[in-house]
């Protein structure tokens, strides 16, 4: 019965992530420190996952695959971001296309990880000790850090190159 209502669970809650993600992927103020800090954790991820896989070559060589695939897709997405320089600030309309399949892979693989410790779990099995380790799972990790990372670094370049635009004088505006 508890597999049945899982199975139940599963695509609702895949639909719910994915709505939510639409959401956040619409247009954003671009705010420097987002960007930065999109980029340190992105890199720091990716470092942290080379670290662990010291050794494991075939999963070493599937993240610098992922993170040189996801950085292919990064620039492709913000080629095909929409950037404003408005009186009210800066924006972006990312791509959602590239930064849904991008993000839904990666929560993909952690929900199949999340049904296959449930399923160890009911056969008494012990469950696979090295997640990360996993060439799946480490090009997947790759991928979202190439993606994001350059995607981040590339806003800071653009917000690099932009002046503000002044705001028009309101006459009406007495402080």
């Amino acid at each position: 019965m508890t597999t049945l209502v899982l199975l139940l669970l599963v695509p609702l809650a895949v639909w719910r992530i994915y709505s939510r993600l639409r959401i956040l992927l619409g247009r954003t103020k671009s705010e420097p420190w987002r960007h930065y800090a999109t980029l340190a954790v992105m890199a720091v991820m990716v470092l942290g996952v080379a670290i662990h896989n010291i050794g494991n070559w075939v999963a070493l060589a599937a993240l610098l695959a992922g993170a040189v695939v996801g950085a292919l897709l990064g620039q492709r997405s913000f080629k095909l971001t929409r950037l404003e320089n408005r009186p009210d600030g800066f924006f972006y309309t990312q791509n959602r296309k590239l930064g849904l399949l991008v993000i839904m892979l990666f929560i993909s693989r952690l929900i199949f990880r999340l049904f296959e410790a449930y399923l160890h779990m009911h056969n008494g099995l012990p469950l696979d000790p090295d997640y990360v380790g996993n060439p799946i799972s480490a090009w997947l990790f790759g991928l979202l850090g190439g993606f994001y990372g350059l995607y981040a670094w590339r806003l800071i370049a653009w917000r690099r190159t932009q002046k503000p635009v002044p705001r028009p004088v309101d006459i009406f505006d007495i402080k």
